[in-house]
């Protein structure tokens, strides 16, 4: 048996697209050497009275602990970014959305859509259709990576539309 390769084309991602369905901006990498001088600055004091342990905790949360939350960050938006350029379509049905928290955007959307004959069920946090109405059982259009069913994005809600029987 052959396997059959699709060539799939990239979808171009503009700035309304990504508000559209949630994607963030661009990450900028991360200023290293803006973070050496504020460690400086900061540290230079703290070795001179000899509080060596608040200078050791500053280097580590300036140069480890921040640039590693940075990378995940990175990390995840490009995922995001190749799933939406890169990823299959299909159709899902909502299962359940939870309310957001404090910050308005954190929705949780629990979904379930065929990827390859098989079922999948995810959840989708910080979707911005939640907060525009979507509700479950509605259909919903998908994308998401063939490698990894479960990194997928909701891209918009299907309408269909209303056919009544003997109006013309």
């Amino acid at each position: 048996m052959v396997a059959v390769v699709r060539q799939v084309l990239p979808r171009t991602l503009t700035r309304d697209v990504r508000s559209q369905i949630g994607l963030p901006d661009v990450a900028f990498r991360y200023r290293w050497g803006f973070a050496s001088l504020v460690v400086a600055i900061v540290c230079v004091p703290l070795l001179f009275a000899s509080m060596w342990t608040a200078s050791a905790l500053a280097i580590l949360i300036g140069l480890v602990a921040l640039p590693a939350v940075r990378w995940f960050e990175h990390r995840e938006a490009a995922w995001r970014d190749d799933v939406y350029r890169f990823g299959a379509a299909t159709t899902g049905r909502v299962l359940d959305v939870e309310p957001s928290g404090t910050a308005r955007d954190d929705h949780i959307v629990r979904i379930e859509f065929r990827a390859d004959r098989n079922v999948v069920h995810t959840s989708v946090v910080g979707s911005p259709l939640a907060r525009r109405g979507l509700a479950p059982d509605d259909e919903i259009t998908v994308y998401y990576s063939p490698e990894r069913p479960t990194r997928c994005l909701i891209i918009r809600k299907v309408t269909r539309e209303l056919v009544l029987p003997g109006i013309t």
